[in-house]
C-alpha cells in the first residue's frame, strides 16, 4: 500500500494520555517556517510515514490551527481606524485578535461594519487604556460569555473541546505608572486566573509593558521561558517571570527561533530602541498545542507596536443552535410566494380531522417550502461597502509598503506625511458619507417616503450604545456565560408571573358550552389587513407581510384552523408561545429591575385574536367610563393632560382646594390575577364561550427568554395579561374598572366639575385620585390599597405622589396621607404644576427641542439639504412651535421669564 504523509494540527493535548511527546531539546521549539520536515515530524509525534490515511485525516477534520493575535493599535477612535485593524486582521488570517488600547469608554459588544463582533472595556469617563477582543462572525457563534473586568483587563469564554478556552486580554500599566496600579493590576489578574477550573485552557495576550529581556541562560526556569527572549530584563520583566512561574504559564514568544525583526513588538520614538514588551502566555500543560508565534512588523495601523500572531491548534464544538432569521418576503415577490402556496396547498391532502395544531404545523410547512423556493432563486445580497474610498486605501496601502520595506531616515518623514494625509482622507471620507445620507434625506424629502427620510435622519442622530448583557443574579453574583445569564432571566421572568393563589386558566367544562356565532371569513380577511407591518415575528418565524401574501386558498386554510379553535378550544403551540427580549430602561444594566421586557408572539394567532378582541370589544367598550382615557379609541395622553391641567387652574384661580394622589402601581399589567380576571368578565357580561376561549390561551401558554443568541428554557405564566397581546389593554381596563368600581361603591366625596363629582381620572394603570380634603383622601386611598390588594396589585408608596391645589392654604395637612407631597409632577410626559403655571413645562420642552437639534447638527450644517427640508425635521424634532397644550390659557407665561 502507497505510504501517505498526513500533517495533524494539534500537537499535544494534556486531556489525551495517549498523546507523543515533541521530540527535540528542552525548552526548544523550532518555528514553523524553519523546517517543514521537522515540524511535520514534530507534530506527528515523530512519525513521518503512515501506512493508511484514515485515522489521521479524521482528525485533521476536526483540529484546525486558529491564529490568535494581539496588536496594541494606540486608539480606535480615529475615522476609519478600526476598519484598517479588521482588514490586517482578514489579511493575516487571524481567528481571536486581542486589542490594547483601544481609548473607548464603556464596556459591552457591537457588530462592525464588516461584519465582526468586538468586545471591549474601558474607562467609563475617560478615554484612557482600554482593551478589546475581535471576532469573525463564524467564531462569534462559540462565544459563552465575556468579562469586563476593567479598563485593562477583559476575559472571554470560547466552547472548545477538550476544554473551555479562556482569553484574557490585558493592558498593563507603563514603567512610568504608580506601584499602586501594578499591584491592583496583577491582583485583579491573579483573581480571575483563581476562578477560572483548573481543566480549562487559559491564555493571555496583550501589552504587558515587561521587558523579559535574553532568556538563553534560563534554563532552571524552561517551563516558563524558552531560549529566545529579546533585549535586557527590567524590573517589571522580572516580576512577569516570578508571576508565570507560581501561575505555571509559559511565556510563548519565547520558546520560538526568529530573526529578531519577528520578535520585537515595539519600537520607540524615532525607531532608536525596539523591545519586545507584548507577549501571549498559555497555560503550561497546553504549550504543545501552540506551533509558532512571531511578529508582522508589515501589518499597519498607524501604531508603534508590532502585530504579535501566535499560531494555536483548538478544536471547536458543534456551536449552539442560532435564533433563526425570519422569513422576509420583498414587495415583489409576493406574486411568485402566492402561486407556489398555492401550487403546494392544492398537491397536499386535506387534513380535516386533526388538530388545530397539526393543521397549523402542516400550513406553516407549506409556508416555508414556498419561501424557501424564492430563496434558492435569490442573489446573494452585496457586502455592505466601507465608506472609506479607495484613495485612502491607497494611501494606507502605501504607508504599509513603505514600512515593510523599512523606516530609514528619510523614509521616516515620508511615513509620517502619509500617515496625516491617511488621517486628513478619512474624514473627508466620513463627510462624504454623510453628505450622501443627506442627498438621501432630501431625495425621500422630495419624494414624501417619510418612513425612509427619518430612518436615514436617525443614523446620523442616533449615539452609540453597545449592547451588554452581563447581569447580577439573586445573591448579586455577576454572571458572564450567556447561558447563566438566559437562565437568571428566565428565573426572574418566572418569579414575576409566578402567583402561588392561582388556579390553572384551562377550562373543564368546553363540551357544556353555548357558543358564540361562527366567525366570519370576512373576519379573517379583516384582521389580515389589520396587521401591522415589519414587525418581528414569533417562534414560528412567519412575519405579516407573508400572511398578507397566502392569497385565497391560504387564507381559506387558515380560516378553517380559526375556525377549529374556536369550535373546540385548542390553540396551536406556536401560538401560545412567547419570547421576551430584555431591554435595557436607565441604571445599571447589571439589575433585572432596570430593564423592561418585550415580547414576540405568532403574527398568525393575532389574526384569531383579532377576531376575539372585536367580539370582546362589543361587550366591554360601552362600560368603559369617561374617567379613562387610556387604550380607548378617541382618546389619548393629550385628553387627560388638559383634564389635569384644566382641574389644577381652575382651582387655583377660584381658590378651591384640591388634593391630588398620583398612584403608582408595581407591574400592573404583570400582576393581573386570573381568577379574578375570569370573574370581572362574567360580571360585565361577557359570554362564557369567549372567556373560555381567553382561560384556554392564557393556561397553556409559555415563554422563553433570548439573550443575544442565546434562548432559554420554557417557562410557564401564571399571573398577568399577555405582553403583547391585543386583548389585553382591553381585559386591563375592565380589570381597572372593576377595582374603581368598588372603590367608589357609596363613595360621596371626590369635586365637583360643571356639576359631576369627579373622584378619579385614569389613563390605562396611571390613576389620579382627587380629593377635596385630606382625611377623604387618606379614606380613599386606603379604599383603593386595599380592593386592590383583594385583586393582585400593589400600590408602590414610593413613587406615589401628592399634590395639594390650594392658593391660599386653607387646608391644614397632619401627614397622615404619608406620602410626599410635590409641587411639580410629570404626568404622562407633561410636567404639572400646583399653582397652575405652564413655565417649567415650556423650560423642559425647550431644553428637549435644543438636544433633539445638538443631535441633528450634521443636517442643519450641510448646504445638500433645502431650507425647506430641514424645516420639515425641525419641527417634527421638537424645532417649532411648542406642544398645542402649552399655549392653552388661562396658563399664560410671561415672555421675559422665559429664556428661549
Amino acid at each position: 500500500m502507497e505510504s501517505v504523509t498526513t500533517r495533524v494540527n494539534l500537537l499535544g493535548d494534556p486531556t489525551n494520555h495517549r498523546r507523543h511527546p515533541v521530540s527535540g531539546l528542552d525548552g526548544v521549539k523550532l518555528a514553523t517556517e524553519a523546517s517543514p520536515g521537522v515540524n511535520r515530524q514534530a507534530s506527528e509525534g515523530g512519525d513521518t510515514t503512515v501506512g493508511t490515511a484514515a485515522s489521521k485525516s479524521e482528525k485533521t477534520s476536526i483540529r484546525l490551527s486558529h491564529r490568535i493575535g494581539a496588536w496594541n493599535v494606540r486608539g480606535l477612535l480615529e475615522a476609519g481606524k478600526l476598519t484598517i485593524v479588521e482588514k490586517e486582521m482578514e489579511s493575516h488570517d487571524i481567528s481571536i485578535l486581542g486589542i490594547s488600547e483601544t481609548h473607548m469608554r464603556g464596556n459591552g459588544h457591537f457588530t462592525t461594519v464588516t461584519g465582526n463582533t468586538m468586545y471591549f472595556s474601558g474607562c467609563e469617563d475617560s478615554s484612557l487604556s482600554g482593551v478589546g477582543i475581535i471576532l469573525p462572525p463564524h467564531l462569534n457563534k462559540y462565544v459563552l460569555g465575556y468579562n469586563p473586568v476593567s479598563d485593562r483587563i477583559l476575559t472571554m469564554k470560547l466552547n472548545t473541546n477538550p476544554c473551555v478556552l479562556n482569553v484574557i486580554q490585558i493592558y498593563a500599566p507603563t514603567a512610568q505608572a504608580q506601584d499602586e496600579l501594578i499591584v491592583d493590576f496583577y491582583g485583579k489578574l491573579e483573581e480571575i486566573l483563581n476562578s477560572i477550573p483548573s481543566r480549562e485552557i487559559k491564555i493571555i495576550l496583550g501589552d504587558w509593558n515587561a521587558k523579559v529581556g535574553s532568556t538563553l541562560d534560563d534554563n532552571h526556569i524552561r517551563s516558563t521561558v524558552g531560549k529566545f527572549g529579546l533585549g535586557i530584563r527590567n524590573e517589571r520583566g522580572e516580576k512577569l517571570i516570578e508571576f508565570c512561574i507560581e501561575r505555571n504559564l509559559s511565556i510563548m514568544n519565547t520558546y520560538f527561533q526568529h530573526h529578531p525583526r519577528r520578535l520585537y513588538t515595539w519600537r520607540s520614538p524615532g525607531d532608536r530602541y525596539r523591545n519586545q514588551i507584548d507577549y501571549i502566555i498559555l497555560d503550561g500543560r497546553w504549550r504543545s498545542s501552540v506551533s509558532n508565534v512571531k511578529t508582522f512588523p508589515g501589518a499597519e495601523c498607524g501604531s508603534d507596536h508590532n502585530l504579535l500572531v501566535a499560531n494555536f491548534s483548538l478544536r471547536l464544538k458543534a456551536p449552539r443552535r442560532q435564533p433563526p432569521k425570519p422569513n422576509s418576503l420583498d414587495p415583489s415577490e409576493q406574486p411568485i410566494f402566492r402561486e407556489a402556496l398555492e401550487a403546494i396547498l392544492k398537491d397536499s391532502p386535506a387534513h380535516i380531522h386533526a388538530n388545530a395544531d397539526t393543521q397549523w404545523k402542516h400550513l406553516k410547512g407549506h409556508i416555508n417550502d414556498a419561501l424557501d423556493q424564492i430563496a434558492k432563486k435569490k442573489k446573494p445580497e452585496p457586502k455592505k461597502k466601507c465608506w472609506i474610498s479607495d484613495h485612502s486605501w491607497e494611501l494606507i496601502q502605501r504607508r504599509k509598503d513603505l514600512k515593510t520595506s523599512g523606516l530609514q531616515d528619510g523614509a521616516k518623514v515620508k511615513y509620517s506625511e502619509l500617515s496625516r494625509a491617511i488621517r486628513v482622507s478619512c474624514r473627508l471620507d466620513k463627510n462624504h458619507f454623510v453628505e450622501g445620507i443627506c442627498r438621501d434625506i432630501e431625495r425621500f424629502s422630495n419624494k414624501l417616503q417619510t418612513a425612509d427620510l427619518f430612518k436615514k435622519v436617525r443614523v446620523l442622530s442616533r449615539q452609540f450604545k453597545a449592547k451588554s448583557w452581563v447581569i447580577r443574579d439573586a445573591d448579586g453574583t455577576v454572571l458572564h456565560e450567556f447561558d447563566r445569564i438566559a437562565e437568571r432571566w428566565r428565573a426572574y421572568c418566572e418569579q414575576l408571573y409566578t402567583d402561588s393563589h392561582s388556579t390553572s386558566g384551562i377550562n373543564p367544562e368546553w363540551k357544556d358550552l353555548e357558543l358564540e356565532p361562527m366567525i366570519l371569513p370576512s373576519e379573517i380577511s379583516t384582521a389580515l389587513e389589520s396587521l401591522k407591518k415589519n414587525k418581528a415575528p414569533g417562534s414560528d418565524r412567519i412575519t405579516a407581510e407573508v400572511l398578507y401574501a397566502m392569497g385565497d386558498l391560504g387564507v381559506m386554510t387558515l380560516y378553517k384552523i380559526c375556525s377549529h379553535i374556536w369550535q373546540h378550544g385548542d390553540w396551536p403551540r406556536d401560538w401560545l408561545e412567547s419570547i421576551i427580549l430584555p431591554l435595557h430602561k436607565k441604571g445599571s444594566t447589571k439589575n433585572c429591575d432596570n430593564y423592561r421586557t418585550l415580547s414576540l408572539i405568532s403574527h398568525a394567532s393575532k389574526i384569531l385574536l383579532h377576531i376575539l378582541n372585536n367580539r370582546i370589544r362589543y361587550y366591554l367598550d360601552w362600560q368603559i367610563p369617561q374617567e379613562q382615557a387610556g387604550f380607548v379609541k378617541g382618546k389619548g395622553t393629550r385628553a387627560q393632560i388638559l383634564n389635569i391641567r384644566q382641574i389644577v387652574e381652575k382651582a387655583y384661580e377660584f381658590d378651591t382646594p384640591v388634593i391630588m394622589c398620583f398612584v403608582d402601581y408595581s407591574k400592573a399589567f404583570d400582576c393581573v390575577n386570573w381568577s379574578c380576571l375570569w370573574k370581572v368578565l362574567q360580571e360585565l357580561g361577557v359570554p362564557n364561550h369567549l372567556i373560555a376561549l381567553l382561560r384556554n390561551l392564557y393556561g397553556s401558554s409559555q415563554a422563553v427568554v433570548r439573550v443575544d443568541r442565546t434562548t432559554s428554557k420554557p417557562f410557564k405564566f401564571h399571573k398577568g395579561v399577555r405582553q403583547g397581546c391585543i386583548l389585553s389593554p382591553i381585559l386591563f381596563n375592565a380589570y381597572g374598572e372593576h377595582i374603581m368600581r368598588r372603590t367608589c361603591e357609596n363613595w360621596d366625596g371626590g369635586i365637583t366639575v360643571g356639576g359631576v363629582k369627579i373622584t378619579n381620572l385614569r389613563y390605562a394603570d396611571d390613576t389620579t385620585l382627587l380629593a377635596a380634603n385630606e382625611s377623604e383622601m387618606v379614606a380613599l386611598l386606603d379604599r383603593m390599597e386595599r380592593i386592590s390588594k383583594e385583586m393582585g396589585l400593589s400600590i408602590n408608596r414610593s413613587k406615589t405622589k401628592v399634590m395639594v391645589v390650594d392658593r391660599s392654604g386653607k387646608l391644614e395637612l397632619t401627614g397622615a396621607l404619608d406620602l410626599e407631597i410635590v409641587d411639580n409632577f410629570n404626568y404622562l410626559g407633561s410636567n404639572i404644576s400646583n399653582n397652575g403655571s405652564c413655565e417649567k413645562e415650556v423650560r423642559r420642552r425647550i431644553g428637549m427641542a435644543k438636544s433633539a437639534m445638538t443631535q441633528l447638527g450634521k443636517i442643519w450644517r450641510d448646504r445638500n439639504i433645502s431650507v425647506k427640508t430641514k424645516t420639515k425635521l425641525s419641527m417634527a424634532g421638537g424645532g417649532g412651535s411648542p406642544h398645542p397644550e402649552v399655549c392653552q390659557k388661562p396658563g399664560k407665561v410671561e415672555e421675559e421669564k422665559v429664556e428661549e
